[in-house]
């Protein structure tokens, strides 16, 4: 691999880890980004220079997650994982569904008895960035999917209309 791709491998695991993930779980998925087709367990484990029991526990870790998927090869009795289409979306997903948790937990502190302006002022500031950044995200992923689908949609056979 070349030092270009390690290195986006790392900070790859190094975000993850930032996000409390496993740093190797973060490199197998940045991995299995860049990687055309799947891999074994003993490629990534070389690949990544880590224990072939380190690699296991975290793709299962990621697959759960739905990150990379398990795949076979016809006569290989080995698995094989590479990153599933839309994992990005599950991403995304997952940000949402977490910045709406924190936008309801900050709403629920506007409800309380606050006489502080400062306080007040700051749980308003909280909420409305929430807002908005749920709001972006939301957009973003919106965007995504109708990407995706128009792609779809150029990718399929043009179909000549039947003739009388």
């Amino acid at each position: 691999m070349s030092a270009d791709r390690d290195r986006f491998i790392e900070r790859f695991g190094l975000l993850w880890e930032e996000d409390g993930a496993p740093r190797i779980a973060g490199r197998i998925a940045g991995l299995a980004l860049i990687t055309e087709g799947s891999l074994s367990l003993d490629e990534i484990a070389t690949r990544l220079g880590v224990s072939k029991a380190s690699v296991s526990n975290d793709t299962r870790l990621l697959e759960r997650m739905g990150f990379i998927e398990r795949v076979s090869r016809p006569g290989d009795r080995k698995d094989y994982y590479q990153s599933t289409e839309g994992s990005f979306e599950r991403l995304i997903g997952e940000r949402l569904r977490r910045m709406y948790q924190y936008e309801a937990l900050i709403a629920s502190g506007q409800a309380l008895a606050v006489d502080s302006p400062a306080v007040r002022g700051r749980l308003a500031d909280h909420h409305f960035a929430f807002s908005h950044v749920t709001k972006a995200l939301e957009a973003a992923l919106e965007a995504l999917k109708a990407k995706r689908e128009l792609a779809t949609v150029k990718a399929a056979p043009h179909r000549k209309a039947k003739r009388k």
